[in-house]
C-alpha cells in the first residue's frame, strides 16, 4: 500500500507540472513504474554503498548522462548556473571582459579582449595563461570552474596569476568585476561607395535593435545596398531572428514556424512591424559555423527570394529548446521541436531520434521545395548557399602557430596599445621584414611540432619494430627528410602567415571591431559578394533561379 501510494505520488508531482497535454494510463503507469525503480535504487545506493557519496554530484551526475542520450541541446542548469545562463542570453554578465579558451596543453588562456574591458584596462594581454585565480591553482580546472570563480557581482575585485610569454614569474593583476555587455554588432561599415557591411555575432537579447540601428545609420550615409554577415555567428534568440528578416520583408509575412510532439510547441512567427527596405540588395555572408538563428534568417531571405545568400553549408541546427523550471530553483532546457522555415523545410542536419544508440546519423535524403519564385532548394542539413565559397583550410602548421599562440605571443612582443599611433586600421601591412622576425622567433618553438607525414613515420616505426619489414635506417631517413621539410612550411605558408599575423595587429591594436574592418580588404567572402551586388542582372538571375 505504501509502495502504491509512492507511485501515485510520483506520477502526480513529475508528470501533472511537464504535460498539459494527457498520455495513455499505460504511458502514465510507466513513467510512474520508473520513477519508483528511481527513487528505491537511489536510497540504497546512498545508504549501502561502500564510499560515502554526495546525493548532489552524484543525481547531477545522472541527470547529465541520461540528456546526453537524448541530443546536444537537451541540458540540466543546476541552481548555481541558472543565472549565469541567463545572463548569456542577454549578451551580458559581471565578469571581466575576456573570451577564455583551452589550448593544446588544457591550460586555460585569454584568446580574446573586449574592448574597454576590466581585463583590458587591467593590463591583461591575449595570449596570457590563466594559472591562479584569488590564490586558487586552476591549471587543472576546466573553463565552466574557472568561469564559475571569475564571473561574479560587478564592483567586486579578483587577483588572477598568469603566465606570460617572456616573464619568468607568475604575474598578478588585481581586476575589477563589471557588467559586461558584448556587442552584437561589432563592426558596421562600409565596404564601396554605396555599399553597407553589418556584422552580427550573436542573436543576443536586443540585437535586432541594434542591426537596425546600424542599418539606418548606413542608409542615412548613402548604403543603398547591404552585406549581413552571418559567419561564426551560433545563433541565439529565435524572435530576434524574426525582427531582424521583418527589417527586409514585408508586415505579416511567415518567417518560421515550430512543430514538435504536444500542441502546446507548435508556434508560428510573423514579420510584425513595417519594413525599412524591402528592395535594398541583400548579400549574406554564411559558413560552417553559422547556426541556429543565423540559419532562420539567412534561410528565410533565400526562400523568400530576398537575398542572395553566399559562402559554405551552414551548421543545421534545426531543433528548439524552451526552458522548463525545476524545483529548489533548477531549470532544464529541453528540446521541444523543430523549425521549419518559408519554404517548409527543417534544416535540421542530424537525426537524434535514435535515442541512446551509438551514433546520431546525418539526414541522407533531402527533399525538395521551392521559394517564393519557385526556386528548388533542398533540405540538406543547414542552408546551402546560392553560391558556394569554401573557405581556406588551416595546413597542421599553421594551426600549430595558431594554437599554441606562437603568433599571438609573437604580436605582444613587438606591438603595444601605444602603437595606435602609428598604425591605422586598414593601412598596416605585415612585410618581409616583420615575416622575417616572425619565422626567427617561431623557428625555436617549433621543435615540438610534428606534421601529419611525421606522425605517420612514428607511428610506422613502433609498428614496424614489431614487425621488422623495414630497417630502422628507411624510416629514420625519412624522418629526417620530412623533419628538414618541415622547416620550409613556413615560407611555404608565407602569405597565410602573413594574414594572421596582420589579423592579431589590429585585434591587438583594435579589439574585434578592427580585426574586422581590416580584414574586409581582403576578404574573399566580401569580394564575392560585391561582385554580385554590382552586377544587377546576376543578382536578379539568382533570384530568379537562372544562374549562380
Amino acid at each position: 500500500m505504501k509502495r502504491l501510494k509512492r507511485i501515485c505520488l510520483l506520477a502526480l508531482l513529475f508528470t501533472a507540472p511537464l504535460f498539459l497535454t494527457s498520455y495513455d494510463d499505460n504511458k502514465n503507469f510507466e513513467v510512474a513504474k520508473n520513477l519508483d525503480i528511481f527513487y528505491a535504487l537511489f536510497q540504497e545506493l546512498n545508504a549501502q554503498y561502500v564510499d560515502e557519496l554526495d546525493p548532489n554530484l552524484l543525481m547531477q551526475h545522472t541527470i547529465n548522462k541520461m540528456l546526453e542520450g537524448l541530443d546536444p541541446y537537451t541540458r540540466y542548469i543546476p541552481e548555481s548556473d541558472v543565472e549565469r545562463a541567463r545572463l548569456a542570453i542577454q549578451g551580458e554578465y559581471g565578469g571581466i571582459g575576456a573570451l577564455i579558451q583551452t589550448n593544446n596543453d588544457s591550460l586555460l588562456v585569454i584568446a580574446e579582449l573586449y574592448e574597454n574591458s576590466p581585463a583590458h584596462k587591467a593590463g591583461l594581454l591575449p595570449g596570457d595563461i590563466i594559472v591562479m585565480v584569488d590564490g586558487y591553482d586552476v591549471r587543472k580546472k576546466s573553463n565552466a570552474e574557472v568561469q564559475e570563480l571569475v564571473q561574479g557581482q560587478p564592483e567586486t575585485s579578483l587577483k588572477l596569476g598568469v603566465q606570460r610569454y617572456g616573464l619568468p614569474e607568475t604575474k598578478t593583476f588585481t581586476v575589477v568585476r563589471q557588467k559586461i555587455q558584448v556587442a552584437s554588432v561589432p563592426y558596421s561599415g562600409f565596404v564601396g561607395d554605396s555599399i553597407g557591411y553589418i556584422k552580427l555575432s550573436s542573436f543576443s537579447q536586443n540585437c535586432a535593435n541594434d542591426v537596425k540601428k546600424a542599418f539606418q545609420t548606413l542608409k542615412s550615409q548613402g548604403a543603398t545596398s547591404l552585406i549581413l554577415d552571418l559567419r561564426g555567428n551560433p545563433g541565439g534568440l529565435l524572435v530576434e531572428a524574426v525582427q531582424i528578416v521583418n527589417l527586409f520583408v514585408p508586415q505579416n509575412t511567415k518567417i518560421v514556424y515550430t512543430k514538435g510532439k504536444n500542441a502546446l510547441s507548435d508556434a508560428q512567427f510573423f514579420t510584425r512591424e513595417q519594413p525599412i527596405d524591402t528592395k535594398i540588395p541583400i548579400v549574406v555572408l554564411v559558413n560552417k559555423s553559422s547556426a541556429s538563428a543565423s540559419e532562420i534568417v539567412s534561410g528565410a531571405l533565400q526562400d523568400l527570394d530576398r537575398a542572395v545568400i553566399l559562402g559554405e553549408q551552414t551548421f543545421g541546427k534545426g531543433l528548439v529548446q524552451t526552458r522548463v523550471d525545476l524545483p529548489y530553483n533548477n531549470v532544464m532546457r529541453v528540446t521541444n521541436s523543430k523549425y521549419y522555415i518559408p519554404s517548409g523545410r527543417c534544416i535540421q542536419n542530424k537525426d537524434y531520434s535514435n535515442h541512446f544508440g551509438e551514433k546520431s546519423q546525418a539526414n541522407t535524403e533531402p527533399h525538395t521545395f521551392y521559394t517564393l519564385n519557385k526556386r528548388p532548394v533542398k533540405d540538406a542539413g543547414g542552408i546551402v548557399p546560392d553560391k558556394i565559397i569554401a573557405e581556406d583550410s588551416l595546413t597542421g602548421l599553421v594551426r600549430y602557430l595558431v594554437q599554441n599562440n606562437i603568433i599571438q605571443n609573437f604580436v605582444n612582443q613587438n606591438f603595444a596599445f601605444a602603437d595606435t599611433a602609428r598604425i591605422a586600421i586598414g593601412k598596416f601591412s605585415c612585410n618581409d621584414e616583420t615575416f622575417q622576425a616572425f619565422r626567427t622567433f617561431a623557428t625555436p618553438l617549433l621543435a615540438n611540432y610534428k606534421s601529419a607525414t611525421m606522425q605517420l613515420l612514428e607511428n610506422l616505426q613502433t609498428t614496424n619494430n614489431a614487425e621488422k619489414l623495414l630497417t630502422n635506417t628507411d624510416i629514420e631517413t625519412l624522418k629526417r627528410t620530412t623533419q628538414n621539410n618541415q622547416l620550409q612550411e613556413l615560407a611555404i605558408n608565407k602569405a597565410l602567415i602573413k594574414t594572421l599575423l596582420e589579423t592579431t595587429v589590429m585585434q591587438r591594436l583594435y579589439f574585434e571591431r578592427g580585426k574586422i574592418q581590416h580584414g574586409i580588404a581582403t576578404d574573399d567572402y566580401v569580394k564575392e559578394a560585391k561582385k554580385y551586388i554590382a552586377d544587377k542582372k546576376l543578382y536578379a538571375d539568382v533570384l530568379q533561379g537562372q544562374k549562380k
